[in-house]
């Protein structure tokens, strides 16, 4: 796909999500949606060619956006295993509030995207990997004594952040996403800080889902995602004894590709070329080769 293409097809859905948010999705046409980009109804359908397959791109393209800022948190060193958390919370959170009006119609106009297509597989098996992210993220925060009770965690931790979620559609309450956020990582706290201490058997115990967990895992460690490799070569370039010139190169290599990799349409071309350019440096190759791969299936699935 070209650059002008991709760009098209992002100002799309883009418009599309603006529409659907103010009027819903059964009031607004793919007539109107082509009058207010600017462009003929058949020249929308050689980019969807469905009112279903737009709406869909426009679930993928909402749930890639939170889940890639997510990941891109977990890219700061700097800080801790539990503040990191708390700021992918408040990620979380600022990105629902920009999409509240559109989730709200969702509420109205009842849920979408009708078909069920492969992607949507994709999504679940990506939530899955997210999940097993989040067990690991756990035990790094609270240590190995919080392994036997990380699903009861999960599940409550769940089922918190919903009803906080919740307040997000109350008409003018004023929200205070760090706050909310540091309130619910105390609550996390406090929750685990009490299973510890009191030592019972959990809700839903280790033998219950260990060989579940442990699929998640397989999959989790045989496809990262892209932006935790990029990471581990980051890191490793700052640490490296390679030329001044040769590490800016590759770090500015990097950049290009986390920023492409975040994009709706990821342009083949450049990734291609950015993979190339760290293809150069031995020391990188077999990190180089893992992203590479990773990102065949990632684009992919886009």
């Amino acid at each position: 796909m070209s650059e002008k293409s991709a760009d098209k097809k992002t100002y799309i859905l883009k418009t599309a999500l603006q529409l659907f948010s103010t009027q819903g999705i059964s009031s607004t046409s793919m007539q109107e949606i082509a009058e207010v980009c600017e462009m003929s109804k058949g020249s929308l359908y050689l980019h969807f060619k469905s009112k279903d397959e737009l709406e869909e791109s426009i679930y993928l393209y909402c749930y890639q956006l939170i889940r890639d800022s997510i990941m891109q948190v977990e890219q700061d060193s700097h800080l801790s295993p539990k503040e990191q958390l708390q700021k992918q919370v408040e990620v979380l959170l600022s990105h629902l509030i920009e999409l509240r009006e559109f989730v709200r119609k969702q509420f109205i106009d009842g849920p979408g995207p009708r078909k069920k297509h492969e992607k949507n597989a994709c999504i679940q098996e990506d939530q899955l990997r997210m999940l097993y992210w989040f067990k690991v993220k756990l035990e790094a925060i609270y240590g190995t004594e919080i392994e036997p009770y990380t699903m009861d965690l999960i599940l409550l931790f769940g089922g918190i952040l919903f009803s906080h979620l919740k307040m997000l559609f109350i008409p003018n309450l004023p929200i205070n996403i760090q706050k909310m956020s540091h309130h619910l990582i105390t609550l996390l706290d406090d929750v685990s800080e009490s299973v510890i201490s009191r030592a019972t058997e959990p809700l839903i115990t280790p033998d219950a889902w260990s060989h579940w967990i442990n699929e998640i895992k397989d999959q989790s460690d045989n496809q990262r995602h892209p932006l935790q490799v990029t990471k581990e070569m980051k890191d490793f370039l700052k640490e490296s004894s390679l030329d001044k010139q040769t590490c800016k190169d590759a770090l500015e290599s990097i950049h290009i590709l986390e920023k492409e990799i975040v994009d709706i349409q990821p342009r083949r071309v450049i990734l291609l070329g950015m993979l190339g350019n760290l293809q150069l440096i031995t020391e990188l190759h077999v990190l180089t080769n893992e992203l590479r791969e990773i990102i065949s299936l990632y684009s992919t699935n886009q």
